[in-house]
Parts: structure tokens; C-alpha cells; sequence
């Protein structure tokens, strides 16, 4: 089997999974049932459910930045990335019913590499990544019923 399919076999039987019972519940015997791969395929990939988790995050924090990175334009950076977390809703709306929405805000952390910014940088930073995170959880907790372009973010860098 090829690595990046495996890796998704894994990764989507472990979203299903986190539709049908608590994510503390699963353990990574279920999952290599629903993936239908190994267990050692599993360990060769990951360590735990949660690396999982970090893995697809990160995958999908990736993603998003290709795209902004195409658009190139400094005033899409809110309003792109609020399209990518209102496209992926299902999954960032699964991993808030499951109590895990804090997974983001790592995941946000790392992308933006926090740990290894400058005292004189990385304060901005960190406050753009937590207000961030602030916003995507209430909208998280609210559904995310109501789409990016009716949020009425003023990013201080867009065009609005």
C-alpha cells in the first residue's frame, strides 16, 4: 500500500469513528477495523489517535496556505483562511463536538512557528494566533452557521 493512502485510510477511519462514540473511547485497534489496514501500518505512521489528529490539522493548515500563497495578496489572508475553515466545516465542527477545538489553536501555533520567533516578534504573533483561534471557536460553538462573508471581520490588513 502506497504511504499517503494509508495515511488517509487512517485519518478518515478515525473521523469516522469520532462521529459514532467519544474520541476517548476509540482506541487504534477500532481504527485499523475501519481503515481496513494493519496495525503495524498504523505505528509506522503515527504514535497515538492524537498524532492523528495533529497530522490532519496540519495537512489541512498546509493546504490553506498554498492557496493564500496563489492568491498572493495580503488583504485575502482573513477572509481566505475563514473560506478554508467554513469549506472543511464538517471536520473542524466534529472536532469541536468532540471537545478537541484546542488541537487548533496548536496546530495554529505551529504553522505560524511560534517556538521559534524572537521576543520582538513573536508577541504580535501570538496574539494574531489567538484571536484566531478565539473567532474560529465561537464560530465553531455557534455551528458555523453563518458564512465567512457575512462574519463582519474587520481584519486590519483587509480591504473591509
Amino acid at each position: 500500500m502506497e504511504t499517503g493512502y494509508v495515511v488517509e485510510r487512517i485519518t478518515d477511519g478515525l473521523l469516522e469513528l469520532m462521529k459514532e462514540k467519544p474520541f476517548e473511547e476509540i482506541t487504534v485497534s477500532d481504527i485499523v477495523r475501519k481503515a481496513e489496514v494493519g496495525r503495524a501500518s498504523f505505528y509506522r505512521h503515527f504514535d497515538t489517535k492524537e498524532a492523528v489528529m495533529r497530522h490532519h490539522l496540519a495537512r489541512l493548515l498546509k493546504e490553506w496556505g498554498r492557496e493564500f500563497e496563489a492568491i498572493g495578496k495580503l488583504e485575502e489572508l482573513g477572509p481566505s483562511l475563514l473560506r478554508h475553515f467554513y469549506g472543511h466545516r464538517n471536520f473542524y465542527l466534529l472536532l469541536h463536538r468532540c471537545g478537541m477545538s484546542y488541537y487548533l489553536l496548536e496546530a495554529i501555533r505551529s504553522t505560524m512557528e511560534l517556538d521559534n520567533k524572537s521576543d520582538e516578534d513573536v508577541y504580535p504573533l501570538s496574539c494574531f494566533a489567538g484571536g484566531l483561534y478565539g473567532l474560529v471557536d465561537e464560530w465553531m460553538r455557534r455551528g458555523m452557521a453563518i458564512p465567512p462573508e457575512k462574519l463582519n471581520i474587520g481584519f486590519p490588513w483587509s480591504s473591509k
